[in-house]
């Protein structure tokens, strides 16, 4: 059995790793139309498709919560090269850096 996810769930981890259906797309080795019908309702999508989708997410730094209680959310873990190049887009748009 494949992880349960959702395709609110893809479309938040997309929004994290600033990635458009597209991208994700060509990340998984897929067309874009997939991933569209996967957001709209990932029960109709193939589960070998929505595997490689999960894959190529957690692999980008995504984790998927599916807590028993009903919670369902996104993380982008702190090691993840997304995280490190939108922490050098904000320095370079603010200005700032971590370094006194």
């Amino acid at each position: 059995m494949y992880k349960q996810i959702t395709g609110t769930q893809i479309r938040a981890a997309r929004a994290l790793l600033e990635w458009s259906q597209q991208k994700l797309g060509e990340e998984a080795s897929l067309s874009q139309s997939p991933i569209a019908s996967m957001e709209k309702d990932v029960k109709k999508s193939r589960e070998s498709t929505v595997r490689l989708v999960i894959k190529t997410l957690e692999e980008a730094g995504i984790e998927f919560i599916n807590r028993p209680d009903g919670m369902i959310g996104v993380l982008l873990l702190p090691n993840s090269s997304a995280l490190d190049e939108q922490i050098d887009e904000n320095k370079h748009h603010t200005g700032h850096s971590s370094n006194p």
